[in-house]
Order: C-alpha cells, then sequence, then structure tokens
C-alpha cells in the first residue's frame, strides 16, 4: 500500500509542483481561484472546495456533491546583484505549475466528507550558471533548487449546533527535494519522503451576516531519501555517488479568520494566520557513505535559523447579480528568515500581496478565475556573515489562476 502511495504522489509532483516554485517560508498558502482573488482571507468564509485546505469545517456549507479542478502558473522573477564579483543576474523566466483536485459530498444536513489533492508548500529557484560563473571559480555550473510537499487530504465537516461545525482532515504527505549547485565541481541531490499530519477546525455562524473560522495544521517531520552526487569528489579518491537523507520540519500553522457580510451582496473577510517557523533551524544532510559523511556533511547544512511570522490578510467579494462576482484582496507577508541566512536558492523575502478576481456561478457550474501581484522587498546582505549570500536579492512574482466546479 505504502508503494502504491509513493507512485500516485510521484505522478501528482509531475503534474502539480515543479522546481522554480517560490514562496515565504515553505507555505504557498494559496489553494482556491476565489479564496486567492479575496487575498486567501477565507479562514472565516471557507465555503467552496478549498475549505478542505482552510478550514474543513467549511465543507458543512455544501448542500449537494461538487467536483472541482484548481489550476495555476506561477511565474517569478528573481535578481541578484553582487557587484564585487561583477554579478547582475535574474531567475530564468518559466511558468511553474500547480494545482488541486478536490471532491465534497454531504452524507446528510450534519455530516460532510470530502477530499482535496493539492501543493501546500514550496520554495526554490534556477539561475543561469553562466553569470554565476565568478562564485564557482569560473566554472559554468547549475543552480538550482527545490523543496515542497504535495498533500492529499481526507476530511469531514460536522455541526454540532445551528451556529457551531467542527471539522477535520488527515493530511498525508509527500516531499520533495532537489538540489543542484556547486560543490566539488557539480553537486545534485534528489530526495523525496512521506509523512502525516492533521487539521482540527470550527466554524460559528451567529447570523447569516456573521461568521468566524479557527484552524490548526499540527507540525510535521519529513525524512527524505534518496541519491546525491558529486562530480569533484574522485579528487579527493571518494566515490562521486552516495546514498543522502534530510529531515525537513514543517511547522505549526494557525489560522483566525472572520467574515462579514454588510449587505446583501458584499462580502468581506479578515484572517491572521501565524505560523511556527522558529521550529525550523535547518534542514541537515547525512549520507551513507561515511568519507561523504565526514567530508561535506557540515557544507551541505541548509543553515535556515528562521523566526516565527504571522501574515495578515483581507478580501472582498461583491455578487453584481446572481451570476457574476468581482473579487479583492491584500495580504501582507513578512519573511522568517534573517539576512544571516539568505542565499539564492531558498529565497526569502517579505512581501506586499495585492490580489484580483472574477466568479461566474449558475446552479450547475461555478468557473472561478484570480491573479496575485507579489511585491518582495529588496534584500541587501553583506559580506562577512558565515552563512548569508552577500549583495542585494530581489524578487517579484505574477500568478494567474483558475477553477471549476461542477455540482452534481
Amino acid at each position: 500500500m505504502k508503494r502504491i502511495l509513493k507512485q500516485t504522489f510521484a505522478v501528482a509532483g509531475v503534474l502539480l509542483l515543479s522546481t522554480g516554485l517560490a514562496a515565504n517560508g515553505l507555505n504557498l498558502n494559496s489553494v482556491g481561484s476565489k479564496s486567492i482573488g479575496m487575498g486567501g482571507a477565507f479562514v472565516g468564509l471557507a465555503d467552496d472546495y478549498s475549505a478542505i485546505f482552510w478550514n474543513p469545517a467549511g465543507m458543512i456549507q455544501q448542500e449537494g456533491p461538487i467536483f472541482s479542478l484548481y489550476g495555476s502558473a506561477i511565474m517569478p522573477k528573481g535578481t541578484y546583484e553582487f557587484a564585487m564579483a561583477g554579478i547582475n543576474t535574474e531567475t530564468e523566466s518559466k511558468a511553474y505549475p500547480s494545482g488541486a483536485i478536490g471532491y465534497i459530498k454531504p452524507l446528510s444536513d450534519r455530516v460532510v466528507v470530502g477530499i482535496l489533492g493539492y501543493v501546500p508548500s514550496g520554495s526554490g529557484a534556477t539561475w543561469p550558471g553562466t553569470d554565476l560563473a565568478p562564485l564557482a571559480s569560473g566554472i559554468v555550473l547549475e543552480w538550482e533548487s527545490m523543496v515542497g510537499i504535495i498533500a492529499l487530504s481526507p476530511a469531514v465537516a460536522v455541526r454540532v449546533t445551528d451556529q457551531l461545525t467542527l471539522g477535520a482532515a488527515l493530511n498525508i504527505y509527500y516531499g520533495l527535494l532537489k538540489i543542484k549547485r556547486p560543490g566539488l565541481v557539480q553537486y545534485e541531490e534528489d530526495l523525496t519522503g512521506m509523512a502525516v499530519g492533521g487539521t482540527i477546525s470550527a466554524m460559528f455562524q451567529p447570523s447569516e451576516m456573521l461568521s468566524f473560522g479557527l484552524t490548526f495544521k499540527t507540525p510535521i517531520s519529513v525524512k527524505m531519501k534518496g541519491d546525491a552526487s558529486m562530480s569533484g569528489a574522485g579528487i579527493l579518491g571518494l566515490s562521486v555517488t552516495s546514498d543522502a537523507e534530510r529531515s525537513a520540519d514543517w511547522p505549526m500553522w494557525i489560522g483566525f479568520g472572520v467574515a462579514i457580510k454588510p449587505m446583501d451582496r458584499l462580502t468581506i473577510t479578515a484572517d491572521l494566520q501565524y505560523t511556527d517557523w522558529k521550529k525550523l533551524t535547518d534542514i541537515p544532510v547525512t549520507y551513507e557513505n561515511l568519507a561523504w559523511q565526514a567530508a561535506f556533511a557540515e557544507a551541505g547544512n541548509f543553515e535556515l535559523q528562521w523566526e516565527s511570522k504571522i501574515q495578515w490578510r483581507f478580501g472582498m467579494e461583491y455578487r453584481l447579480n446572481d451570476t457574476w462576482a468581482l473579487r479583492a484582496g491584500y495580504y501582507y507577508d513578512p519573511s522568517p528568515g534573517p539576512l544571516e541566512t539568505a542565499n539564492i536558492l531558498l529565497p526569502q523575502f517579505t512581501y506586499n500581496w495585492a490580489t484580483a478576481g472574477v466568479g461566474y456561478h449558475t446552479d450547475t457550474i461555478s468557473l472561478d478565475a484570480a491573479v496575485e501581484f507579489g511585491f518582495g522587498k529588496d534584500r541587501e546582505v553583506p559580506l562577512g556573515l558565515k552563512h548569508g549570500m552577500p549583495g542585494i536579492h530581489g524578487m517579484s512574482m505574477v500568478v494567474p489562476n483558475i477553477a471549476f466546479t461542477y455540482r452534481f
């Protein structure tokens, strides 16, 4: 059974996640075009398939079975300038796909179940080796990284009273990590692993005009195993390959949200989302080859020393009529990473995000589209830091997305 799950997630990984994702910390926090159009301030509303991610208790609002597909294209533009080495470069121009697929079915007026496959976390970058050759003794090497998670979450919502609903989800995670960077000439790493976590949530709706949501996601630790290679290891008389293992922690996440409907066609939402990043101090590597472990393990660690952060999110939806809706949102996304560990392979920035979206709704289908614009604050890393990569780092992103829902 475990082997079947791994194969299933591997296929999903090709479809839902690719190198080049760029996010704060490791969380993308972007599932669902309606929610994204409203700035991801959705914990207190959670009234479509993406409730399984934002607040499983929100599934109780579905009156019949629904099937949903969601897709997005993450288009980051990273920049890096290090004048002392004559470097002024940017990431390769690409669109990286992500997405989700979900199904929700009411079993009664008090119990609803669902399942969602999605990408909750990912980060990384791809840089042109020619521009970065001065950092590798003039050799053109590959600079690329990706660390992410794909999730499959069966969920249930139970109405306790007319106002209070509780929700829960079992989160089955498949972690991936790929690295290409300088070492003894070219270093490469390709690891995967699985872990299990959970989500518990609540939704309180004292009236049709007001609702509150609270969601807690448990921390997990993903042990990823695979292969590592060092093309120049033979210089030291070592094998050029070794089995490798890393442990990566995804921390606790808590979201609190409120949704207010001050008039019939207008909905306003606000969220406070806390991530306990301080638990993620590093991503250490262990090599099965003892000679590799002695020679390369210390240099191979990803030193992070991140700090816990809070995102503030705000959104609104205005229904023009029973068919069309317009949406807009904003969220502030502070960087968990200090300058002391800043680098171009796991980019961390403080972002201001602006979002906009539109929705089309009938009795049987919904089409939702949205776009996110992320403006990262440039980071200037000084010389002399042990783990920080000196220079001026920059990042901006555009993320268009679309979702389709069919009601049975």
